[in-house]
Order: C-alpha cells, then sequence, then structure tokens
C-alpha cells in the first residue's frame, strides 16, 4: 500500500503541477487562482486514484487453525467425493444396497453442513472424513463394478457380502463422528452459558 501511496502522490503532483503550469504560464491565470486549481487538481487526482486502489487481500481465521481457504477446499472436495457416491449408488440394482449408501450420503452432508456452520471442527474431523470418505468411495464402487458383472462366482458372492458389511460399519462411523461434532457444539454452548451466568452473578445481573 505504501508503493501505491508513492506512485499515486507523484502522479497527482504531476497532474496538479502541469495544471498550475498550463494555467499560469500559457493562458496567463493571476498566480493565487492558478496555484488553487492546480491544488485543486492534484486533490483530485488523488482521490480518484485512491479509489481505484487494489484492495487488500482478507486473511482471518474462522477457528484454530481454519482459514476461509481451507474452509472452501475442504467444502469443494467433500462436495466431489459426494458426487461421486452418488454416481455410484445409482449404478446399484439392489434396492437394499443403494439405501444403505444413500443413508451412508446423508450423514457425510449433514456433518459438511455442520463445517458451513462451525467450522473449527474441520480440524478435529478433517483426517477421520479423508479415511472414511475415500474408503467409502472405494468399496462403493468395487460392489458396483462386481454386482454389475454377469457373472457370479462364490469369491464373487463373498466379496459382495463383505462389502455390504462394510457399509453397515462405515455408517455406524460417519453417525458416530457427527453425533461426536454435535456433542462438541453442545458443550461449547453449555460452557458459554455457564460463563454467562457466571458474569451475571458477579455484576448482579441476574
Amino acid at each position: 500500500m505504501r508503493t501505491f501511496s508513492n506512485i499515486a502522490g507523484l502522479l497527482s503532483g504531476a497532474i496538479g503541477g502541469g495544471g498550475f503550469l498550463l494555467l499560469f504560464f500559457f493562458f496567463q491565470f493571476p498566480l493565487l487562482p492558478s496555484l488553487l486549481l492546480g491544488l485543486a487538481g492534484f486533490g483530485g487526482a488523488y482521490l480518484c486514484l485512491y479509489a481505484f486502489r487494489p484492495k487488500p487481500r482478507l486473511s482471518f481465521e474462522l477457528g484454530e487453525g481454519i482459514t476461509p481457504q481451507l474452509l472452501e477446499t475442504t467444502m469443494k472436495e467433500g462436495g466431489e467425493k459426494v458426487r461421486a457416491l452418488i454416481d455410484c449408488s445409482r449404478d446399484i440394482k439392489d434396492p437394499a444396497i443403494r439405501t444403505k449408501v444413500t443413508r451412508i450420503i446423508d450423514v457425510i452432508k449433514r456433518i459438511f453442513a455442520n463445517f458451513e456452520k462451525d467450522p473449527k471442527d474441520i480440524k478435529q474431523a478433517k483426517q477421520f472424513l479423508n479415511y472414511y470418505l475415500d474408503t467409502s468411495i472405494k468399496i462403493v464402487k468395487k460392489y458396483r463394478d462386481l454386482s454389475l458383472q454377469n457373472v457370479r462366482s462364490p469369491d464373487i458372492a463373498a466379496t459382495l457380502a463383505k462389502a455390504e458389511l462394510m457399509l453397515d460399519s462405515i455408517e455406524k462411523a460417519f453417525e458416530k463422528q457427527l453425533a461426536r461434532l454435535l456433542r462438541d457444539d453442545a458443550m461449547d454452548l453449555d460452557t458459554e452459558i455457564q460463563t454467562l451466568e457466571k458474569t451475571f452473578n458477579a455484576e448482579d445481573l441476574k
């Protein structure tokens, strides 16, 4: 910003000085009016340049180590992974399995909705989500690919059965993670209420 101020000052000075010289020497204006108009030109030029100054990028935190960029990246990556799960689920013919995947997707969406309301939860859940989201996508894709094959063998049937059990485990894991995040939010609210009550009591405001 200091560099911009220097440049704006030089340009405004050139405009104001040029205007003074033009009025005083070329148009033969009196000294005082030429000087005042030159100063007015300087001020007007500086204000115009200042209005178009480069705006500094805001950098602030939404929690402990959570920046707007991290929140945006997390939401974008989460959205892409959720869409991948949705795309896979559409190709699954078994309605029961498709319902399981849909329930998992719904819980994931609720977790990311919680991030928008309380971004500091990202730090707590990011590693969990990275692992379980990627694992969920791999399992659902594997199940989809195997279930679409016309040939059925004992090995394929066993793999599909394992994948179904894994989906149950993943759904429970996501639900536990969401409950943990919401519980922490409730604990934060309880702490704030207790602090407020102490303040009221100390100030005799209750």
